[in-house]
């Protein structure tokens, strides 16, 4: 958001206010008297001056069992939106949310490839170029226009804590895609960009609104092409002093007596999906599908129609993953450990790595993804909300987690751009 539509600095009534009303996505002046402890002027006044902003708008009337009708509101334009980018080395995924959680927006930008593609570092050119049309076109939208109030990109590298927040004014200093983004942003947004791995990110919406919502702690286990754990404990993301927590490709493997010396990303190459694909390929050239789930349903297929080779590959791989949240749960303990990608899509495959696991670690539960495929960029989006709301509430920001559970309930269709 630029200077000029940011907006001035509400008072703290206002903010109380306001607060409120975003936490309870809609509301009226005796709910709001009981919530916020002001006064009935204070209230009037309030409602009044953000009304006239165009902070909150009239919605309807609510007619209690006793008592008179009262005037509802609820957040309007001015209030703005959040957005959260994930940028993947294949595909850009975009979601935008208003601050009430009400009203959100999801596309997806990619190119249909193989598992067994040679792995991109960034997304195409093409991938790029409609992405940044695509924000474009959102950042322009009447309602809102000029009024973005937080971003946050998620990105497959580490992420120290001197990058961690960047603006669309440092575009020249970054490189490729997250150089593209922050060029696209700078007609619309001159505010922080805060950059956040993507795992992290993915721990983050389970953690907010997945199957860790109900517990303080979760190890995110991410099995794709790559292999990483997003790590939170007590509510907060485990970064490490130099970003690079959760790094398991740099575990070095194998480690036991008479092994051969450790290669720096073996662990990551015994552990990634890919290698399940490529070893079911190597025997099954003709297998349909071209994502890494396609071919994980063909192997459990073969798995119960008898095939022993299909088993005995599975249970390796399953062996191998069950280590490695054992591992995790060692030097971590956390409430349970999340399997994401498309190997944590396959409940089968999640039995039996809690089931391999079981003799070797009697505290883990391991289950997979409740957000799925969208866990990055609902991350992300989840993170700029957050932020958005502390910069437009300042203490009076504590009703953010509202905001989060109703984005969870009203997750848009994913369009394929």
């Amino acid at each position: 958001m630029h200077d000029d539509a940011r907006s001035a600095e509400l008072p703290p009534t206002q903010r109380h206010v306001l607060s409120h009303t975003l936490g309870h996505g809609s509301t009226t002046r005796p709910r709001l008297l009981a919530a916020t402890g002001l006064s009935k002027p204070s209230v009037n006044d309030a409602v009044s001056s953000l009304e006239g902003a165009g902070y909150v708008r009239r919605n309807g009337r609510h007619v209690p069992a006793t008592g008179k009708p009262a005037v509802l509101f609820e957040a309007a334009d001015e209030v703005g939106w959040a957005l959260g980018i994930d940028l993947g080395s294949s595909h850009i995924e975009l979601m935008a949310v208003d601050l009430a959680g009400v009203d959100s927006t999801h596309v997806s930008v990619t190119e249909p490839g193989r598992p067994d593609a040679p792995r991109r570092r960034e997304p195409s050119t093409s991938v790029m170029d409609r992405a940044v049309e695509q924000l474009a076109e959102w950042c322009r939208r009447p309602d809102r226009l000029r009024r973005l109030r937080a971003v946050t990109i998620a990105v497959p590298q580490i992420v120290d804590a001197g990058r961690r927040q960047v603006s669309t004014a440092d575009a020249d200093r970054e490189r490729g895609a997250v150089a593209a983004l922050l060029r696209a942003l700078a007609a619309h947004y001159d505010g922080p960009v805060r950059l956040e791995n993507n795992v992290n990110c993915s721990a983050v919406a389970e953690m907010r609104i997945g199957v860790g919502s109900a517990v303080p702690s979760l190890a995110y286990l991410q099995l794709g092409v790559g292999v990483g754990a997003g790590i939170i404990t007590e509510g907060r993301l485990v970064r490490g002093a130099h970003g690079a927590a959760g790094e398991l490709s740099r575990l070095p493997f194998p480690w036991a007596d008479g092994a051969e010396q450790a290669s720096r990303y073996a662990m990551e190459d015994r552990l990634a999906a890919s290698r399940l694909v490529d070893s079911y390929r190597s025997g099954n050239p003709g297998v349909p599908g071209s994502s890494i789930g396609d071919v994980v349903r063909s192997i459990l297929a073969d798995v119960a129609a008898g095939s022993a080779e299909a088993k005995a590959l599975l249970d390796e791989y399953v062996r191998d993953v069950a280590r490695a949240c054992v591992a995790l749960a060692a030097v971590v303990d956390p409430d349970i450990v999340v399997i994401g990608g498309e190997i944590g899509d396959a409940p089968e495959v999640v039995e039996a790595v809690q089931a391999a696991a079981r003799p070797l670690h009697e505290f883990l539960v391991v289950s997979g993804s409740v957000v799925g495929e969208l866990a990055t960029v609902l991350g992300a989006v989840v993170l700029s909300l957050e932020e958005a709301h502390a910069q437009l509430l300042g203490e009076h920001a504590v009703h953010a987690t509202a905001a989060v559970d109703r984005l969870g309930t009203t997750l848009p269709p994913q369009p394929r751009k």
